[in-house]
């Protein structure tokens, strides 16, 4: 009789005077494949001889027995196969560092809808989901298959966590096809870096699993460009862990380096005992809940301040109106206000919204802390759109009074004399047009 085949390492022996095999391996296996001889011989019919069992036999007896390796969870069947997720829920008031994540609710998600260029309708809060996954590699490929995919959203007022996890590579398709059916409920997806690579690699998976792809229906959001905005005015790096740091003011504490992840598995498939597997659902699920609250934190006014400053210089510098817009309104402190004030009026006159910029330049020249950017601004409107140019003249000499840097000074000075000159050849060309030819 040939010895049968298992998954795991070591070797099988044959007893003396026995037709029965026992595999000698490492104390954790070993002990979970003698409850698995002792389940075979207690269903051999009495009299006849033990056979050994098949490869699925053995998957089935080592799957039933999750409870002291993965957390708590069901295994859930479909058309597919099974699969194993773990489903939790957050409160409201539940906080990812400083960050209550029932915020999402009074955040302005058009303006999110702005930041990733999308056109789409504006999606009710409950129509958003958070994803990130955990894949056996971290480089990308066909050959990269994701045994923890999570998924966060918001159900009423709490956030609602899942993870869809394979206890072998045979339940993928099945974890695909939940995973399917869950987001084809959601217009908006949110992840970190998933545009480079959890949204291809999912769609790979779903094409090579013959099922439909649900994101062909969905907006995409990816937080990792607009993070890198951010991350050049002052946030340092933009790795997720840090950002949770400097934005949500949250620290994980021990956690799994993510580059020891795919290892972890592996170990978990070779030995179905790793200490390091729960750590690897406990990072996921940071992942998911930390994309929730730094999409909220995005609301933030400084933050909506830093951004505009950056959209500003790039070629779709208009949209940084409506962020200046939203920073004013959600409050910010001195000076970063008035610098608010000066580069929304700078930005509005570049749109041609000339009543506007003169409209926030008068205000930034009421201000406490007069700016001499209102001076200016005041002045270029009655000299280019009311061609008032006496009015015009004015208000540059207020503002020479009133300037004390010397590089306003000259600024203000060189623009008062070509105006003067202007003024001068206007009246000049006035005179001479009433004379009689």
């Amino acid at each position: 009789m040939a010895a049968p085949h298992v998954l795991g390492q070591g070797r099988w022996r044959r007893k003396s005077h026995s037709r029965s095999w026992t595999l000698y391996t490492m104390p954790d296996f070993g002990k979970a494949l003698r409850g698995l001889t002792k389940f075979r011989c207690e269903h051999v019919v009495a009299g006849s001889s033990p056979r050994p069992f098949s490869l699925a036999e053995q998957l089935q007896f080592l799957r039933s027995r999750p409870g002291n390796v993965l957390p708590p969870g069901e295994v859930h069947s479909n058309a597919l196969g099974s699969h194993y997720y773990i489903e939790a829920v957050y409160p409201e008031d539940h906080f990812q560092g400083k960050v209550r994540l029932s915020r999402l609710s009074s955040c302005d998600v058009e303006y999110l809808m702005r930041l990733m260029r999308e056109k789409a309708p504006v999606p009710h809060r409950d129509r958003i989901v958070f994803l990130d996954t955990e894949t056996t590699g971290v480089q990308g490929g066909t050959g990269i298959c994701p045994f923890l995919v999570g998924i966060g959203y918001f159900g009423s007022d709490d956030f609602h966590m899942v993870q869809y996890f394979i206890r072998d590579f045979d339940e993928e398709p099945s974890m695909l096809m939940a995973l399917a059916e869950r987001l084809r409920q959601f217009e908006l997806v949110v992840t970190y870096n998933g545009a480079a690579f959890d949204i291809p690699l999912l769609e790979t998976r779903f094409t090579l699993a013959r099922l439909d792809n649900p994101f062909e229906s969905m907006s995409h959001f990816d937080l990792l460009f607009t993070t890198r905005r951010l991350w050049r005015n002052g946030h340092g790096s933009c790795r997720l862990v840090a950002l949770e740091r400097e934005m949500l003011s949250f620290l994980r504490g021990a956690d799994i380096p993510g580059a020891m992840i795919p290892r972890a598995y592996f170990d978990y498939l070779q030995r179905r005992a790793t200490p390091a597997l729960p750590s690897v659902f406990t990072h996921n699920a940071h992942d998911v809940i930390s994309l929730a609250a730094l999409t909220i934190q995005l609301d933030e006014p400084l933050d909506l301040y830093s951004l505009a400053r950056v959209v500003e210089n790039s070629p779709e510098w208009h949209r940084s109106i409506r962020l200046y817009e939203m920073a004013l309104r959600g409050g910010l402190p001195e000076p970063v206000r008035r610098k608010a004030l000066e580069n929304l009026a700078v930005t509005c006159r570049r749109a041609g919204e000339h009543d506007r910029s003169r409209d926030i330049c008068a205000e930034l020249i009421r201000h406490p802390e007069f700016s001499m950017v209102g001076y200016e601004g005041v002045a270029i409107y009655y000299e280019r759109v009311a061609r008032d140019f006496e009015a015009a003249l004015r208000v540059l000499e207020q503002g020479l009074a009133r300037a004390e840097n010397d590089r306003w000074k000259r600024m203000l000075q060189a623009r008062w004399h070509r105006l003067q000159q202007k003024t001068l050849f206007s009246h000049k060309k006035a005179q001479d047009s009433q004379e009689p030819s």
